[in-house]
């Protein structure tokens, strides 16, 4: 039996909560249809978001929040396992009690070995490098993991109510924080962000764009910005089409 879902946090929710009494006889849950064994049953299963919010607030209510935040640094890893990791791991603690968790059953294993991965890439970039240019800061890099949510909410932190642009380079989104607020987007790569000043150049007129009451930036010497790069995008696990504060 496979489900198929939206690739979402709330989409696996929205699973887990449908397919709660049957999670042991699940075989997957995709997103991808191309790689579903066309022998097996498949179930789509729609995005339904009372339901991933009844989930959520059963997680943080008979867990705790700290745990809810486990199940959303899992959710960001890039592998195969983790919906299934993570929806029979909730199904056992639910079971057994919150300290299964330090037992050696094999979905606990692999929920927990996740975590690992994703927890050790997340503190290896708490000392990202950032550039500042015309009173903003820069930073790019290429995780392994989408963790750019939980990298962006460190120096939100760390870096108190300045402004920065940190830019996930492996998957071509961003979040912009104007020291009060974060916009999380997309963008395409192009010739012109290869060059240090033209990607400087290019944030800072977005974010002038993006945030125009909270600051206003010297446009002289600017590059023309290319708005057909930018969509406007809240891919951040637990979030849709928001800002975040």
């Amino acid at each position: 039996m496979i489900y198929l879902y939206d690739g979402t946090i709330e989409g696996l929710f929205t699973v887990i909560f449908n397919a709660y009494k049957v999670l042991e006889e699940v075989d997957s849950i995709s997103k991808r249809v191309s790689q579903v064994n066309s022998n097996k049953e498949r179930i789509k299963c729609p995005t339904e978001e009372d339901k991933a919010l009844r989930v959520k607030k059963s997680i943080i209510k008979n867990f705790s929040y700290s745990f809810y935040e486990s199940v959303l640094r899992v959710f960001a890893v890039p592998s195969e396992k983790k919906e299934l990791a993570i929806a029979r791991t909730l199904k056992k603690l639910y079971l057994h009690g919150f300290y299964y968790l330090e037992s050696d059953d094999k979905d606990v294993k692999d929920f927990k070995n996740l975590l690992d991965r994703v927890s050790g890439e997340i503190n290896s970039y708490k000392s990202l490098r950032f550039e500042e240019k015309k009173g903003l800061l820069f930073a790019k890099f290429q995780p392994q993991n989408d963790i750019l949510f939980f990298v962006y909410r460190h120096f939100k932190n760390k870096l108190a109510n300045k402004s920065f642009v940190i830019a996930d380079f492996r998957r071509n989104k961003a979040v912009i924080y104007n020291g009060q607020e974060g916009k999380f987007f997309e963008f395409e790569m192009s010739e012109d962000m290869k060059s240090t000043d033209a990607f400087f150049d290019l944030w800072l007129s977005f974010y002038d764009e993006v945030a125009p009451d909270k600051r206003k930036f010297d446009r002289e010497g600017m590059g023309d910005m290319q708005r057909s790069y930018w969509s406007h995008m809240a891919n951040m696990p637990g979030a849709r089409r928001r800002e975040v504060k």
